[in-house]
């Protein structure tokens, strides 16, 4: 039995805080016009800090504590090679592997002298090197096959480069025609020239761009990584987090870039940007779009249930000047305390408008209802005492939900924390200030007691108190009945299914995925010196789960002295001087037509001869295409001179490749890039091992796959499906922490405010229901839990406790359960109830994925509080014995 001196000491700070509470409601009443002008003021001066000093952070290495041993093996290895991250990846794509590459080479060069808001420009499979060197990194098979097809060709390719024009093209074809007619035997490769001809006017014809392939003719490869059509630049970008498009200017450079170079479908290659940075500002545009969009939404539809909800325009006015005025003062609080905001505490303005309209509906209905006699006066110091002490423990209640995000190791949600806890105080300021002045000023001292409306009575007609009994064990047979839809409930840790799956950065990001030999998604380990990133090499290689395996090492071409052998043979066969391509005139539109009906009729007499085989077949296709394309084409001067660009565009730049690519020189570590060697040897040496996996990195399971069996081999190993893995670990124990310090820590207020066990328990129940509910209509949904939805089970606790909280004090102050629901208190948390999940619920149409499912979360998660409280409180409240006031 608790101390009476105790218990006094108890009481005299419960009436020394009700008196505080009616104080100040009552002080804001006597000097309305003032402490309306101060909160103005107030609002004014923080309206205006928010909008200058407003800014979104992507940083997502900011996102977890930087304690976890993951995050800090990051950090090592991001000062090992601190420009790895947050870089712009240029996709260049096209059917012609030498149009790829050529229009990657002059994007970087172009970049380099005109890209703004760039600090580097890099091409990884590009450059005087990779020109000069190429031919080393070819398997020594690949090489002889090259040498022999380039000894052949070499006659070929020298009347080219001094010719370098479609109408030479033909008369070589027409000479090689001649000599397979009069030998019988066709020049090794001739199907493939004649075929790649085709190919190029069947694209014309069918309006899609087709280029020669003269890359592929000369068995030339890109010694980089990517698919045959692909080529990569990379960009670092200049960050500036002002304005919602942190990287807008390095992605304007790109695409003016892009435009300047004539690099676009119509001239057969098309530009994407993906890339950890493009990401990032993808990720902020829509953010901030969608938090705009949501907070007008949500405050578009409170306003709708205000109005439905309380008929009178001047507490509607009263609600929303109160919510502003308090959604000001927290979003400057916000940029005070936190500075940018992250991706989700960006959030905290729709979570107070759902949370804070709770306190304004609450303080108005009971005003109404206290008002009946018409004393205004009376009327707020009734409420205050009356719904003071619920909306503080409310107040309090949402705020230790909110707060228990802070002890947690998810770093990135610590402000959504520190944000809303504080608003949840500063709302409730509000309303005990700003709500009572206009209340003064606005129902001009004369207010009217509240009817009883539709859904009161409609309230008063669920039958709880007649069947409390069957409520409570059927709530205890649905909570059993749930266990295993809860227990299917599965954590998604990837962020990319939190963006907008259709635009280019992650559109282009996921094909990568699959597809790329350059993976966004890589395993990075970082080791002392290269000799141990060799061991560490040899034992991941060969692995299942393991792709390939890069170290500085890899750059370092294997059995070169017999490679540069045949390369010096090959430079004796085709001087790098005879396909020196040299500048020529294009030729006129009647030269191109008259070379065109020339091949065809070489063409038909190659035919006429009988001609069998692969090259037979070839020249048969080529002719049957040749002559539609001359019946549409031949009088165009405009559609001719784009079949010479077409046919030898690349040509001079591929012949220029292969003339550097035959004087090589031995590659070692010391001769390797100074761009590249940086990204593998640090500058104290420590070396980089780069794991890509051989796995289907868009799906999850894969993803957890790979990372844990490298981590098993190297612990400390880094890169994204580490940070996703062993990161959605961290935050599932974080929100576990937080759930379980949230429900803790409000039980001990209910305790202490409320000082019964029964009570606090009988406020905990259907909140427990609840969150069980919720969690199965998820599952059911196909909702899973993720880094933007996990944050709902212990708000869920917060915000039920709040709802539960009103109808217990009500309930204490003597109405019966037989009535407690035909009361303005229920009628108020129905409201309170819709109007927060058509809040919350506004967060559903964002354009972002990740705050949409937020939204959805919310919405299912405030409907089972809903239903919960409405039915299976005042169910426990009958089957107790009511008090008697």
């Amino acid at each position: 039995m608790r101390d009476k001196r105790q218990a006094g000491g108890v009481d005299r700070l419960d009436r020394l805080y009700y008196g505080m509470l009616i104080g100040l409601a009552d002080f804001s009443r006597r000097h309305a016009w003032s402490v309306l002008l101060a909160a103005t003021l107030l609002s004014a001066a923080s309206l205006a800090y928010t909008v200058t000093h407003f800014a979104i952070s992507t940083n997502m290495s900011k996102m977890l504590s930087q304690d976890l041993p993951f995050e800090r093996a990051q950090e090592r290895f991001d000062r090992a090679f601190p420009g790895l991250n947050k870089t712009l990846l240029v996709v260049l794509h096209s059917d012609s592997p030498s149009l790829a590459r050529e229009s990657a080479a002059r994007l970087t060069h172009w970049l380099r002298r005109h890209g703004q808001g760039i600090t580097f420009v890099n091409q990884p499979d590009g450059g005087r090197f990779f020109a000069r060197e190429g031919l080393l990194y070819l398997p020594q098979k690949a090489l002889w096959r090259l040498s022999d097809r380039l000894s052949q060709a070499q006659p070929f390719m020298a009347t080219l480069a001094a010719h370098p024009t479609l109408p030479s093209f033909t008369r070589l074809l027409e000479a090689a025609l001649a000599r397979a007619q009069g030998s019988g035997a066709a020049l090794p490769g001739l199907a493939t020239v004649l075929t790649g001809l085709r190919t190029t006017l069947q694209g014309q014809m069918q309006g899609r761009y087709a280029q020669m392939p003269w890359g592929s003719l000369m068995g030339m490869a890109a010694p980089g990584g990517g698919t045959a059509g692909d080529s990569f630049v990379v960009v670092k970008p200049r960050y500036d987090y002002k304005g919602g498009a942190p990287i807008r200017t390095a992605l304007r450079s790109v695409q003016a870039g892009a435009r300047a170079l004539g690099l676009d479908a119509a001239h057969g290659v098309t530009v994407r940007v993906t890339g950890s940075a493009a990401l990032d500002n993808e990720q902020v545009k829509t953010v901030s779009q969608s938090a705009g969009l949501a907070t007008g939404l949500s405050l578009t539809l409170v306003l709708v249930m205000l109005v439905l909800g309380l008929h009178r325009p001047r507490y509607v006015a009263i609600i929303l000047l109160t919510l502003f005025m308090g959604l000001t003062w927290t979003a400057a609080f916000a940029l005070l305390a936190t500075g940018p905001m992250n991706l989700i505490s960006v959030a905290f303005a729709v979570l107070f408008v759902g949370l804070g309209v709770d306190f304004g509906i609450q303080f108005c209905i009971r005003y109404q209802e206290e008002g009946a006699h018409g004393d205004n006066g009376e009327a707020i110091r009734a409420t205050a005492r009356g719904a003071g002490s619920a909306l503080s423990l409310a107040a309090v209640a949402a705020a230790i939900s909110f707060f228990s995000f802070v002890p947690t190791s998810y770093a990135g949600i610590v402000d959504l924390g520190i944000i809303s806890g504080t608003g949840m105080f500063l709302a409730l300021f509000a309303n005990l200030t700003v709500t009572p002045a206009l209340l003064t000023i606005l129902v001009n001292g004369h207010p009217q007691g509240r009817p009883r409306g539709r859904l009161r009575a409609l309230l008063a007609r669920i039958p709880v108190a007649r069947h409390p009994r069957r409520i409570v064990v059927g709530a205890v047979v649905i909570a059993v009945g749930l266990i295993p839809m809860i227990l299917a409930s599965r954590f998604d840790f990837d962020p990319m299914h939190l963006q907008n799956p259709h635009s280019e950065a992650v559109a282009t990001f996921e094909s990568l995925l699959k597809d790329s030999r350059i993976s966004p998604y890589p395993i990075d380990i970082l080791e002392p010196n290269l000799a141990a990133a060799r061991r560490m090499a040899a034992r991941l290689a060969g692995h299942p789960t393991v792709g390939r395996v890069l170290t500085a090492d890899s750059f370092v071409p294997t059995h070169q002295g017999a490679k540069l052998a045949v390369i010096s043979q090959m430079a004796l066969l085709v001087p790098p001087f005879s396909i020196h391509p040299r500048a020529t005139n294009p030729p006129s539109a009647p030269h191109i037509r008259a070379a065109l009906k020339s091949l065809r009729k070489s063409l038909r007499g190659f035919i006429a001869s009988g001609s069998q085989g692969a090259t037979g077949r070839a020249a048969r296709d080529l002719e049957a295409t040749l002559g539609p394309y001359l019946a549409r084409f031949s009088r165009d001067p405009a559609a001719l001179a784009t079949l010479q660009r077409r046919v030898v565009g690349t040509l001079r730049w591929q012949l220029t490749e292969l003339q550097a690519a035959l004087n090589p020189r031995r590659v070692t570590l010391a001769t390797l890039p100074a761009s590249l060697r940086r990204q593998f040897i640090s500058a104290d040496g420590q070396a980089r091992v780069e794991v890509f996996s051989s796995l289907d990195l868009n799906r999850n399971r894969n993803i957890r796959r790979f990372a844990l069996a490298v981590e098993r081999i190297a612990p400390d190993a880094v890169g994204p499906p580490v940070l996703l893995v062993q990161g959605g670990r961290a935050v599932v124990d974080a929100f576990r922490e937080a759930t379980a310090l949230s429900f803790v820590l409000i039980t001990a207020v209910l305790l202490l405010t409320l000082r019964s066990v029964a009570d606090a328990l009988t406020i905990l129940a259907p909140l427990i229901l609840a969150a069980m509910t919720a969690v199965a209509v998820m599952w059911v949904l196909g909702i899973s839990f993720n880094l933007a939805n996990i944050i709902v089970l212990p708000l869920l606790i917060g915000l039920s406790v709040a709802f539960s909280i009103y109808l217990v004090v009500r309930w204490r102050c003597g109405v019966g359960t037989a009535l407690l629901l035909d009361t303005s208190t229920s009628e108020a948390v129905v409201f309170s109830a819709l109007t927060t999940m058509c809040s919350f619920g506004s967060l559903a149409v964002s354009s972002n994925p990740g705050m949409a499912v937020l939204g959805e979360t919310l919405f299912i998660a405030m409907g089972a509080a809903l239903i919960t409280i409405l039915l299976v409180l005042p169910a426990i409240l009958s089957l107790r014995q009511a008090p008697l006031g």
